[in-house]
């Protein structure tokens, strides 16, 4: 094979390579869509979930935590080790997870990180839709493990 003939190749593996990537984004991004039309059409605002959050990173919670979420928003975070304390004003950065529609919006940042992640994998719940599990991990940021399972749900009234 001449030095041409290897280019050629070189070249076209990158546009393979590219077009790939753009068919797992798009892809990504249809399936995250549809599951959050499902949670949507869902209109559930009043919920409690039972997480486990499992984060790198400064002042990140981790552990099991029951949020009670009323009209959208974090009503409560308690620890299930500790549940008479409410976290939510303790200093721990909640705000990405603490709701669904927060859990959606950051899988859907995940697709805008310049870096690639070694490990992606979100499970949704079939039926409402909710991102039941995330596993992220990059190489390429010390703190941007995410480890994320919703363990029970339960719709309030």
């Amino acid at each position: 094979m001449n030095t041409k003939q290897i280019r050629i190749l070189r070249g076209l593996l990158l546009i393979a390579i590219m077009i790939a990537q753009f068919s797992c984004g798009t892809l990504r991004q249809s399936e995250l869509d549809r599951n959050r039309q499902l949670w949507r059409e869902s209109k559930i605002t009043n919920y409690r979930m039972t997480v486990d959050l499992q984060k790198a990173g400064h002042a990140t919670p981790n552990g099991k935590f029951v949020i009670t979420v009323r009209e959208g928003s974090a009503e409560s975070i308690k620890s299930v080790n500790n549940p008479e304390v409410d976290l939510r004003n303790g200093g721990l950065k909640f705000e990405r997870y603490d709701t669904i529609e927060d859990i959606f919006a950051y899988i859907e940042n995940t697709e805008k990180e310049t870096w690639s992640w070694n490990k992606r994998e979100i499970e949704y719940d079939p039926k409402l839709g909710y991102p039941k599990k995330v596993e992220l991990d990059t190489t390429q940021a010390v703190d941007e493990e995410l480890f994320f399972a919703v363990l029970q749900f339960e719709v309030l009234e």
